[in-house]
């Protein structure tokens, strides 16, 4: 069933190239619950696609997670598995399912699951005036959810600093820690895009997979028990207080 939150997601198909989009720029694209498994649902359908294209409307790519109720005093491990990472793991399982490249592009800010879906792209191009921030600390909240996919594709030190600064980091700073892949300048984000797109539409599919599935099972982190790990913590400190 069509929701008004399920259509904050948008996907087309043209020429083999799936485009989903996050389309909630008034809200600079804060992803709620919804959002994120209707996301989930636009990576399986786009399952068929030789490359896969994660962008967002609007001057900012995501700012982050939205959540109803925020969380609070009082909650308990089955609040957070169910309402925090619940449809986070349920989105970070589609990931992994798709056999075909994710290319990001980002544009603006992408904070809090933003930075998450940036680097959780197989290949994510960023325009030189991005940033990308996990904040969480400020508000007493350890963000373990959203760094169980980063413990891979991040330097351990680097992941440190962008959790315990608490603070945007540019473009190239990103680029150094392996968030994202490429920084264009500004205005260059969607022809360095479909650049990429054409450049990875030449190569044959079952090569392309075999990359693809040999860099998703070469690390050494298992995320789904990183993510079960982190709602543990993140519900021993919520339900303290």
């Amino acid at each position: 069933m069509t929701t008004p939150e399920s259509s904050w997601i948008g996907c087309d198909v043209r020429d083999e190239v799936a485009t989903i989009r996050l389309q909630r720029p008034e809200a600079g694209n804060r992803l709620t619950n919804a959002m994120a498994l209707a996301l989930a649902e636009a990576l399986d359908a786009a399952c068929d696609s030789r490359v896969i294209v994660l962008r967002a409307e609007g001057p900012d790519f995501c700012l982050g997670r939205e959540m109803a109720p925020p969380p609070g005093a009082g909650v308990n491990a089955a609040d957070v598995l169910r309402d925090d990472a619940g449809p986070i793991q349920r989105l970070y399982e589609a990931f992994g399912r798709c056999r075909s490249p994710v290319v990001g592009m980002v544009a603006g800010r992408a904070w809090g699951i933003g930075t998450v879906l940036a680097a959780r792209c197989d290949l994510t191009l960023c325009e030189e005036d991005s940033s990308f921030a996990l904040r969480e600390l400020e508000r007493g909240i350890p963000p373990c959810i959203a760094m169980a996919p980063l413990l891979d594709r991040m330097p351990a030190k680097a992941l440190a600093h962008l959790v315990f600064g608490a603070e945007p980091i540019g473009a190239r700073e990103a680029l150094a820690a392996g968030i994202v892949g490429r920084v264009v300048e500004s205005g260059r984000l969607q022809a360095e895009g479909d650049a990429l797109v054409q450049r990875l539409l030449s190569f044959p599919v079952p090569a392309m997979q075999a990359v693809k599935q040999f860099l998703a099972t070469a690390p050494r982190h298992h995320e789904p028990n990183a993510v079960l790990y982190g709602a543990g913590l993140l519900a021993n400190v919520l339900g303290s207080r």
